[in-house]
């Protein structure tokens, strides 16, 4: 028996309406998204300048999307808890990390056998603010300028200790000394407010910390901000020179935080993200905002913050190396 192998009347219209509405299905489930709650991830404590910003991205995504947005605090591990809650999510563009320097630059040039890849493993999103560094010395001290603070670190090498409240903090300390030809010891504390009370106390000659959370005591004079590792002044710190006005032009240093989201979320809704995420950056509010804490908000897109990462990534494993930080 033999069959014909034309179609019969009136279905190949039918197939290609069939195909049409499957393409404009297609469409509207991609113009949908997201059409149901979204989940940020940090992987520290609240407080940090990281939690202030996914809290204040939060808001402003749920007002675009009209989608409630959760920030989820998932602490420990050096952020590595953080990031397999992450990855270990549905990749469906609905759970995304808040991630930070560490967490996407260099904690490459930490650890010898990292459990992911911040290139491969997480699809960048875009930068959600930068904090400049500032250096500072306690109240009185006679190293009362980046010149003075060289000086004494050249004439007595190692003879200077400062506190890193973090290993990012220990790294720009040793990449300000290479950019200044001096050397000095790491006092290490856990986290940034140690590191602020022991320069208060005036247990170390200088620290390297952001400027959101130096702000307070530089302004309550209970330290003082020798320079602003930025291009530019801090509106806040108007009277607190940079590197460069201070005679190190080429040492430049912030902490910064971005978004990301696991690199196997779809293309189109990989696409949508960066996009609302720049919007809300480029928003002058955005600006005004973390303006008034100290930071910056530079904008730039995803590729902006691939290239960074990949910037960072080089520099800070040159630094570990040299320095002879000893891996984790």
């Amino acid at each position: 028996m033999f069959f014909s192998q034309r179609p019969r009347a009136g279905l190949l219209p039918r197939m290609l309406a069939l195909a049409f509405a499957i393409a404009a299905g297609g469409t509207a489930v991609a113009d949908d998204f997201p059409s149901r709650s979204i989940r940020f991830v940090v992987p520290f404590v609240p407080g940090s300048i990281t939690d202030i910003a996914a809290r204040y991205y939060a808001k402003r995504l749920g007002e675009e999307t009209g989608q409630s947005v959760v920030v989820e605090n998932k602490a420990g591990g050096n952020g590595l808890i953080g990031v397999s809650a992450v990855l270990n999510a549905p990749h469906d563009g609905y759970t995304m990390l808040v991630g930070t320097t560490s967490i996407l630059a260099t904690n490459v040039a930490l650890y010898r056998a990292l459990p992911y890849d911040p290139l491969k493993d997480l699809a960048a999103l875009g930068m959600m603010a930068s904090v400049p560094s500032v250096i500072a010395v306690p109240v009185g001290s006679e190293r009362s300028s980046i010149e003075a603070l060289v000086k004494a670190g050249r004439a007595k090498p190692d003879s200077l200790n400062y506190a890193a409240g973090a290993t990012s903090y220990q790294l720009m300390g040793e990449l300000l000394q290479e950019k200044a030809s001096f050397t000095a010891r790491a006092i290490p504390y856990k986290g940034v407010g140690a590191a602020l009370n022991a320069l208060i106390g005036k247990e170390v000659d200088f620290s390297i910390v952001d400027a959101t959370s130096a702000l307070g005591s530089v302004q309550g004079g209970t330290i003082q901000a020798l320079a602003v590792a930025s291009r530019e002044r801090l509106p806040l710190l108007p009277s607190v020179p940079t590197t460069a006005e201070a005679g190190l032009p080429d040492f430049v240093a912030s902490t910064w935080v971005a978004a990301v989201a696991p690199a196997q979320v779809p293309a189109a809704r990989l696409a949508r993200l960066e996009q609302l995420f720049a919007k809300i950056a480029n928003d002058p509010a955005t600006r005004k905002f973390f303006t008034e804490r100290g930071a910056e908000v530079t904008g730039g897109g995803a590729a902006a913050l691939r290239t960074r990462q990949k910037e960072e990534i080089e520099l800070w494993s040159r630094i570990v190396k040299s320095a002879k930080i000893e891996q984790l």
